[in-house]
C-alpha cells in the first residue's frame, strides 16, 4: 500500500492534447493506457528482439550490464523492417502533444531506445536524478509491469524544482554534470527517494514525462521489463550547449 504522501500518476487519452499537456505542466508526468494494442505490442516485441540480436549498422548496441539497450536516431530507422517501433513514435497525436508542450521549432522523437531489463540489470539511472538536457520522454511498456518488474519511478511535481535549480545554467546554455542532477533541488528533503511513485502498467501503456522530474529506473526483482522510448526536444536543443569546463555537449 502506498502512503498518502505518494501521489498517483494521472491518466489521459493521447488525443486529448489539452489534458495531457495540463498534466505534464502540473505533475511532470502523465499515463496513457492502451497506447498500443495487442497486435502492435506483439510486433514491437519482435522488432525489439531483432534489434538486440542483429543490431543494424544504423543503430548502436550499448553496454548494459545484463539485459539489452539499443539506441537509434529515428531518421535512420528502417521503417519497413521495424514498422511498429517507428510508427509508435511518429503518431500525429503524439506529435501534437510535443508541439503543444514545446511550441514552435520542436524536435519530435529524435532518438529512440529499445531496452530490456532483467533480474541483475544495473545502471546509473537506477539512482534518483533528473536529466541533464531537458526533453519530453515517451516511454512504452511492451510487457506488463508490476512492482517486481522494475517499474519507472518518479516524484510528481518535482520538475518545477529541478527547472528552477537549472534556470541560470540554461540561460547560459550550460549543461550540468552527472553529480549535479543527482543532487536534490531546494525544496526536497533527503527522504525524497522513499516518496517516489512506481508507475505500473500493462503492456502497451505509454508514460509521458518531462525529464526535469526526479525519477529513476526500477530494479527488476522478478521476470523482465521490455520497453521502448523516444526523446523529443524544444527549439533550445538546436543551439550549442556547453559543459562547465567549456567543452561542447553533444549528447543526448
Amino acid at each position: 500500500m502506498k502512503t498518502p504522501e505518494v501521489p498517483d500518476v494521472q491518466t489521459a487519452a493521447i488525443d486529448d492534447v489539452c489534458a495531457v499537456v495540463q498534466r505534464l505542466e502540473a505533475d511532470g508526468v502523465v499515463l496513457v493506457p492502451d497506447y498500443l494494442d495487442a497486435e502492435a505490442i506483439a510486433q514491437a516485441t519482435r522488432e525489439a528482439n531483432e534489434l538486440f540480436e542483429r543490431t543494424p549498422s544504423w543503430a548502436h548496441h550499448e553496454d548494459y550490464s545484463v539485459g539489452q539497450s539499443v539506441r537509434m536516431e529515428r531518421v535512420d530507422v528502417d521503417a519497413t523492417a521495424f514498422p511498429v517501433i517507428c510508427s509508435a513514435f511518429a503518431r500525429p497525436e503524439l506529435e501534437s502533444v510535443v508541439s503543444a508542450f514545446f511550441g514552435e521549432d520542436y524536435i519530435f522523437s529524435r532518438t529512440i531506445y529499445a531496452i530490456l531489463d532483467i533480474v541483475g540489470s544495473t545502471t546509473h539511472v537506477q539512482q534518483l536524478h533528473y536529466d541533464k538536457m531537458r526533453h519530453l520522454k515517451s516511454f512504452i511498456y511492451l510487457t506488463d509491469v508490476g512492482i517486481d518488474n522494475g517499474p519507472f519511478h518518479c516524484l510528481p511535481g518535482s520538475h518545477l524544482l529541478a527547472r528552477e535549480a537549472q534556470r541560470e545554467n540554461r540561460e547560459r546554455h550550460i549543461v550540468p554534470s552527472d553529480a549535479d542532477v543527482r543532487r536534490l533541488p531546494d525544496g526536497l528533503t533527503a527522504d525524497a527517494a522513499g516518496k517516489t511513485t512506481p508507475v505500473l502498467g500493462q503492456a502497451g501503456t505509454l508514460i509521458l514525462f518531462d525529464s526535469d522530474i526526479l525519477h529513476h529506473a526500477g530494479v527488476v526483482l522478478a521476470g523482465e521489463r521490455l520497453a521502448v522510448r523516444s526523446l523529443s526536444f524544444g527549439s533550445y536543443r538546436r543551439r550549442t550547449w556547453y559543459r562547465a569546463d567549456g567543452s561542447v555537449e553533444v549528447a543526448p
